[in-house]
Order: structure tokens, then C-alpha cells, then sequence
């Protein structure tokens, strides 16, 4: 009998391909080869196993950058400019290749992203998810660049609630780009992103940034 494990990465390629409702248990029982009794007995109910899917494949879309935000955040604040701990501290845990690092697998970012939508409007955990990944990216953005100002090394003038809500909204621009194109390298884009709030917000010359600002943090 296929272990619980690979029932659940088929359904997850099944998902992928039609989405949730469009894939019938039957369907389901059908191509991991068991009997009704089998998945039965691995899964109390066709919600329990697309409950276990979200559990599985869609929650570390959203959880596992706030984590790694918050891990370099104490782990590196202390020794590293602020522009590299932008990047490290807030662009990178975000790239789509740490989420299908996490998970084991290549995804195409369309067909996740549609499941995704379908996900938040079926399952009201993964609209909390999307809300609370979003509540703690800001959180994160927003003390790195209060950092930057105590340090000297981000401009006081600024809006800091301005650039937060700017960045995100950037940010949800690449993934609606990439909907589109899926060849479209968002890590790329996070680099050019932040050159752009940095070149805004820095109390550094353009040439200090050219030769060992952020171009090094990110190169």
C-alpha cells in the first residue's frame, strides 16, 4: 500500500493540474491505486486529506519566510549592514525556490498560484495564513529600515509606512507577473527592487552603493 506521504504528493499534483474541486475522490482513489477501504482507512474523509494537503504544501508558502526573517533578524542583526540584512533578513526568504526547496519538489508558479486563490476562498485557515504572512513581512520590512535609521544609514526623512506599503505592493506585482511568466526570475526582480529603495532611502552616495553597498549584498 502507498504510504500516506505519497498519497498526499499525488493529490497535490492532481490539485496542481485541476484544482481542488475539480478533482473528484473517486478520481483520487483511482489514481493512487487504493480501495475505498484504503483511503478510508489513511483518511477519515475527503476533507481530511485536503485539509492535510493545505497542512502539507500550502502552509510553508506562507510561514516558512516569516520564520526565516525572524531567524536571521537574531541571528545576524548585530554583524551585518542594513542592506545586506534586507536582502538576507527580508528578499531572499521570500524567493519562490525556498518554497520548492521546502516542499521537495519543482512547482510551476501558475498552476500553484491558482490553487493558492481556490485554496483561500475554500479554506478560511489559508486566508489567515495569507493575512498573517502579509501582517508579519511588513513587521519585518519595517524594523529592518528602523534599524538602518537608528544606525545612521537609512535616511530619517522618509516615510517608513509609505515604503512598507509600497514594497508589498511591488512585491504582489512580481507574482502577478509571474502568473503570466512563469520564466520570470523574481529573485532578479527582488535585487532590482531593493537597488531602487536603497538608491531612495540611503544616506550613502550613489557611489558608495555602486562599489560596496548593496550590489555586493546581493551579488
Amino acid at each position: 500500500m502507498k504510504t500516506e506521504n505519497a498519497i498526499l504528493e499525488m493529490a497535490f499534483t492532481m490539485f496542481l493540474e485541476k484544482g481542488f474541486s475539480e478533482v473528484s475522490t473517486n478520481e483520487l482513489i483511482r489514481e493512487t491505486g487504493l480501495t475505498k477501504g484504503g483511503f478510508y482507512y489513511s483518511f477519515k474523509s475527503r476533507e481530511d486529506l485536503d485539509q492535510r494537503v493545505v497542512e502539507k504544501y500550502i502552509r510553508p508558502f506562507f510561514v516558512r519566510p516569516a520564520e526565516q526573517m525572524q531567524r536571521v533578524w537574531e541571528e545576524k542583526r548585530q554583524d551585518i549592514s542594513t542592506g545586506e540584512l534586507l536582502w538576507q533578513g527580508f528578499f531572499m526568504p521570500q524567493r519562490f525556490i525556498n518554497y520548492q526547496q521546502e516542499i521537495g519538489r519543482e512547482v510551476a508558479f501558475r498552476n500553484f498560484y491558482f490553487l493558492l486563490y481556490e485554496g483561500m476562498k475554500k479554506f478560511p485557515e489559508v486566508a489567515e495564513y495569507f493575512k498573517e504572512c502579509n501582517i508579519r513581512k511588513g513587521e519585518s520590512l519595517r524594523r529592518i529600515l528602523e534599524r538602518g535609521q537608528r544606525r545612521g544609514e537609512i535616511s530619517k526623512t522618509i516615510d517608513l509606512e509609505n515604503y512598507v506599503t509600497m514594497i508589498l505592493a511591488m512585491q504582489d506585482g512580481i507574482l502577478a507577473l509571474k502568473v503570466l511568466d512563469d520564466g520570470i526570475d523574481d529573485e532578479e526582480k527582488y535585487k532590482n527592487i531593493q537597488k531602487q529603495m536603497w538608491r531612495d532611502i540611503s544616506t550613502e552616495s550613489n557611489e558608495v552603493y555602486r562599489d560596496g553597498g548593496v550590489t555586493s549584498a546581493v551579488s
